[in-house]
């Protein structure tokens, strides 16, 4: 079973295109993770659905969330904590 983490970007985000980057190693890293990138200015009933009022942000299947800019090391941490918790 693969499990969905899903980004929220817009094209005004300074952050965004290094988060997404850095995102995308991490998942090609762990074959049980895929990852949904969703632009809120494209799709803003499911960034309503998320209640996401901020970018970047990050939606862990359990629902966590990673707000804001963050290094590739938290990413690493959150989602190994993450796939060891078994969601």
């Amino acid at each position: 079973m693969r499990l969905q983490i899903i980004f929220f970007t817009s094209p005004t985000c300074s952050w965004c295109p290094y988060l997404e980057g850095v995102l995308r190693n991490i998942i090609a890293d762990k074959e049980l993770l895929t990852l949904e990138v969703i632009d809120v200015t494209e799709n803003t009933e499911k960034a309503a659905e998320y209640h996401v009022v901020a970018v970047p942000t990050i939606v862990l299947p359990n629902n966590q969330r990673i707000i804001g800019s963050v290094d590739e090391a938290f990413l690493r941490r959150q989602m190994d904590q993450f796939l060891i918790s078994g969601s």
